[in-house]
């Protein structure tokens, strides 16, 4: 089976040349690598040189944000598996291979966990998403207008379910254009999950997480919440206007949107952007959420509205500091523990759909010494957090 990895890439010259050895090491057979660079103005296309005709180097005369760079590289890729890499991630040497594997009749993606990385390709002590929803996850996103699953370099799909939605329209794409291909693959086939990490995602924005944003993305959780909603509203609009599936809510607000919200909420009134918000409706959906999301168990819905609870009620100052518990590797690696000892006690799941509960670090292999030390550990985290610098703004 022929795969095709894009790499889209914008001034992450220090990065780059990892994502392209990375691919350029699968074990699978077959595989093509198309690099495109959105008009770099650092060394990106200098190190693109030095693989010659070991991949194929497509260059914008001009910076039009990442969906120009993956139109590019998906109209001459040629792989009946498309996988979407961000120039400052990078995959294991087994990872092309072990979704080959798993690509059976009726599949229409596949998603696999990823090791948190700092710049330096330092383990984080944690991997994302801690929740991914599979099987037939369109009752899911009828009621939360999203499921959970992995950031953009998480995703292996295949081509059949996507091509008909590219090329993307790059007014509306500038940054965050892997969510059609993330959100509407599910409307041609199921989301099969990988039950170990395949790739590793870069986290290198220090002060996001100080602000208590997990990820390299908006700066502010209430800059989240917009990327989040502007995300949803285009892709269905797609989705609308290439299937004639209209999909218009109201949407239930996911258990990690509310979570951004809550913080929004409460460290940045002046910034947020639901006035309709208040403690006792936050906490109202909160609940409405957990109970009806699937994946969670009684004793991660228990943990998580005490965490909220305590977000909206400690007093002044003090609030912030309970906030960033939400980017505390030692509480992620604690619920992780309660996940394990209270997975019988797991929610309901709609019909045709299914829940991939990642499994324990024990249970999983070390990779290859090229990729550097980076240990697996895991936790959970927010989901679909990218770099505005990838694409996203002039």
């Amino acid at each position: 089976m022929h795969v095709s990895i894009v790499i889209n890439n914008h001034n992450y010259g220090r990065f780059l040349a990892q994502a392209i050895d990375s691919a350029l090491a699968q074990s699978h057979p077959g595989v093509e690598v198309i690099v495109c660079d959105d008009a770099s103005t650092d060394d990106s296309w200098a190190v693109i040189g030095r693989y010659g005709d070991r991949i194929r180097a497509l260059r914008n005369a001009e910076n039009r944000g990442q969906a120009a760079a993956m139109n590019a590289g998906f109209a001459v890729s040629r792989g009946e598996l498309v996988l979407f890499l961000d120039s400052d991630d990078f995959l294991l040497p087994d990872a092309v291979a072990t979704c080959v594997g798993l690509f059976a009749p009726g599949v229409a993606k596949v998603q696999y966990p990823l090791r948190c990385v700092d710049a330096d390709s330092r383990c984080l002590g944690r991997q994302v998403p801690f929740l991914m929803h599979a099987g037939d996850v369109r009752p899911i996103v009828r009621r939360f207008g999203v499921y959970a699953g992995p950031p953009s370099s998480g995703n292996c799909y295949r081509r059949s379910a996507i091509e008909r939605y590219f090329p993307l329209v790059e007014a509306d794409w500038r940054r965050a254009a892997d969510t059609p291909p993330f959100l509407l693959a599910a409307f041609n086939g199921r989301v099969v999950n990988a039950d170990h990490a395949l790739g590793c995602y870069r986290i290198h924005s220090s002060a996001n997480r100080a602000r208590g944003s997990f990820g390299n993305i908006a700066a502010h959780p209430s800059d989240t919440l917009r990327v989040d909603l502007h995300r949803r509203t285009v892709s269905l609009a797609l989705l609308a206007q290439v299937d004639g599936i209209q999909i218009d809510g109201p949407f239930l607000p996911a258990p990690w949107n509310l979570r951004t919200r809550a913080m929004s909420w409460r460290l940045e009134p002046d910034r947020h952007p639901f006035a309709e918000d208040s403690a006792l409706g936050l906490l109202r959906l909160q609940a409405r959420a957990l109970c009806e999301c699937p994946g969670y168990t009684w004793l991660e819905r228990r943990a998580a509205q005490l965490w909220l609870l305590s977000v909206l009620a400690t007093p002044g100052g003090w609030a912030a500091p309970v906030a960033m518990i939400n980017t505390s590797s030692r509480v992620r690696r604690w619920l992780r523990k309660l996940r394990h000892w209270g997975q019988g006690q797991g929610s309901a799941v709609p019909p045709g759909s299914t829940v991939h509960v990642l499994p324990t670090p024990e249970a999983r292999t070390a990779p290859r010494a090229w990729l550097g030390a980076v240990a697996e550990t895991s936790g959970p985290a927010d989901l679909l957090r990218e770099d505005p610098a990838r694409h996203r703004t002039a």
